[in-house]
């Protein structure tokens, strides 16, 4: 009887391992059921700011690199949740931009420039960096370096986004 119980138990063990990837997350069956949002890349800082102020919104910069694998992590389970939520979409325009490109954008005074430039501008030196920005690209909430953990992320995210929303609401 207790070899019988712990052969069911080793399988339906096995069985949830199976139906989950090396992460613990669900297959890919159950991702296909959320709808698809893509991070918009930050190409117009000049227009993105336009946008911005008369909405009164907070810009949430993701600057991310092409080798940094906690910047997917961040995306897949914060950035992208985010995407799919009206109540952000209300409040917030999420962009990201990758450090370590080289094509042009615009910064907020609308000059041409690298995406390293303009990062090195904002003295960011670690990916992934989210950044919480008014209309004018000034820092209203305190960025967040890095993922220290992932139970207290979303808190610290929406901590930043209201501050940020006050001050710039107050301005």
């Amino acid at each position: 009887m207790k070899l019988l119980l712990f052969t069911l138990l080793l399988q339906t063990c096995f069985s949830v391992y199976a139906a989950s990837d090396a992460s613990g997350d669900y297959n890919d069956a159950d991702e296909a059921a959320l709808p698809y949002v893509e991070i918009k890349y930050a190409t117009d800082f000049s227009q993105l700011a336009a946008i911005a102020r008369t909405q009164d919104k907070i810009i949430m910069l993701e600057v991310s690199a092409s080798y940094c694998e906690y910047c997917d992590l961040l995306e897949e389970e914060f950035i992208k949740p985010m995407l799919r939520n009206d109540d952000y979409n209300a409040t917030v325009l999420i962009r990201k931009i990758d450090m370590d490109s080289y094509y042009q954008i615009r910064d907020f005074s609308g000059d041409a420039i690298t995406p390293d430039e303009f990062t090195r501008r904002l003295k960011v030196k670690l990916t992934p960096t989210l950044l919480f920005l008014d209309a004018n690209g000034n820092e209203v909430s305190q960025r967040i370096l890095g993922i220290n953990s992932l139970e207290l992320y979303g808190g610290y995210i929406d901590e930043a986004l209201n501050s940020g929303l006050l001050k710039i609401k107050s301005q």
